[in-house]
């Protein structure tokens, strides 16, 4: 009853007397009577704002997704950066390694006393006796001035054992310059060739590139190297790049290693190596002389920078003649406005060949 009177009541109840009068009074009637109508206005505020960020918690596993990915490129990146540092310290030991090899034996090749002799009962030059009971594949001794070559020559029985190996016979990257198995240093051969790497580190045959430049040669003109047997000074005739693979000249490789020819074939083979040249020396050649072929790799044609180009660089002196004066005039060489390259370069150059059908030269006995 009393639920029933009190509503009653409320009803016939006069609100009207509750509604204020005035504008200000009725705006903030209206503002009250907003929350009052919606008494969870504050919660639903709340639950908005979770709303919100639930827009937001969304991608979270994206992010962590990203994170993962970001300490993958970062491990990638750090395995990357040791790998090659540890190249370059490997680099750098290598070539400290190399040079400390090659002081130690220099260390061993001394000029005997004034009152000792010169040579050995076997005919060897003593000041390569202790060099040569290091080693007993040493053949003799190669220095090129205003570079780093002053290196030990050896000769195996083939032209791969020191490839990879030291003066000693360990494991060297650089290997060790050395003789073709068929020359021999006890006669000379027509053409004696020594090879040598080139990691682009002043080791090895590396400084021989510097030939490519026609005023080092100038300064350089005369090399020395000598047999075990012999002291040699040489005087360089002809500096060439050439491929070593019949791929890169139209099926031909100019057969420059090639130690033994007749006097006819070695008429030809000197037009051959001049044709190439990147300078004429003005040292002249003939028939009857023995000449020396350093032999090396180079870059100059390995456009895609992938080692596809199997090229060389060839530096090529003729031994000075008994009683013949040392000196060059390198005022009378002269630069060739044409040598000959391989079909590669001229692809490379984008110019046409104009040796592309010029005659073949092949060592004597050579079948092709």
């Amino acid at each position: 009853m009393s639920e029933e009177f009190d509503k009653e009541k409320l009803n016939d109840t006069d609100t009207s007397s509750f509604v204020p009068q005035d504008a200000e009074a009725q705006a903030d009637y209206e503002d009250g009577m907003k929350v009052v109508d919606n008494p969870y206005q504050t919660q639903k505020k709340e639950n908005d704002d979770d709303k919100d960020e639930a827009v937001v918690v969304v991608p979270k596993p994206k992010k962590k997704k990203m994170k993962t990915v970001d300490r993958v490129i970062m491990i990638i990146a750090i395995i990357v950066f040791l790998a090659s540092l540890g190249v370059i310290l490997k680099t750098v030991y290598d070539v400290a390694d190399n040079k400390k090899q090659t002081e130690n034996i220099a260390g061993l090749v001394k000029e005997p006393a004034q009152e000792a002799k010169e040579y050995g009962d076997d005919g060897m030059l003593e000041k390569y006796r202790s060099a040569y009971n290091a080693n007993n594949d040493l053949v003799g001794w190669i220095v090129v001035p205003n570079t780093s070559i002053n290196h030990p020559v050896v000769q195996a029985k083939n032209n791969e054992y020191y490839l990879r190996r030291s003066f000693y016979g360990d494991y060297q990257r650089r290997g060790t310059v050395f003789m073709d198995y068929r020359d021999h240093a006890k006669p000379l051969c027509k053409n004696t060739i020594l090879y040598g790497h080139n990691f682009l580190d002043s080791t090895m045959f590396a400084d021989l590139e510097k030939y490519k430049d026609i005023e080092f040669y100038k300064t350089s003109p005369v090399i020395q190297f000598d047999t075990i047997y012999e002291k040699h000074k040489w005087k360089i005739i002809s500096v060439f790049l050439t491929n070593a693979d019949d791929k890169d000249d139209n099926g031909y490789t100019f057969n420059y290693i090639y130690p033994f020819m007749s006097n006819d074939y070695f008429e030809a083979f000197v037009v051959e190596i001049k044709v190439r040249s990147l300078y004429f020396t003005n040292v002249d050649v003939n028939k009857n002389v023995n000449i020396l072929t350093l032999s090396t790799c180079t870059r100059d044609m390995d456009v895609k920078g992938n080692g596809e180009t199997n090229a060389r660089f060839v530096v090529v002196a003729r031994l000075v003649r008994n009683g013949e004066s040392e000196t060059v005039d390198v005022s009378k060489t002269i630069k060739n406005d044409n040598p000959r390259y391989p079909q590669i370069w001229y692809d490379t150059h984008g110019l046409p060949n104009p040796y592309a059908f010029a005659e073949r030269w092949f060592p004597e006995g050579v079948e092709y």
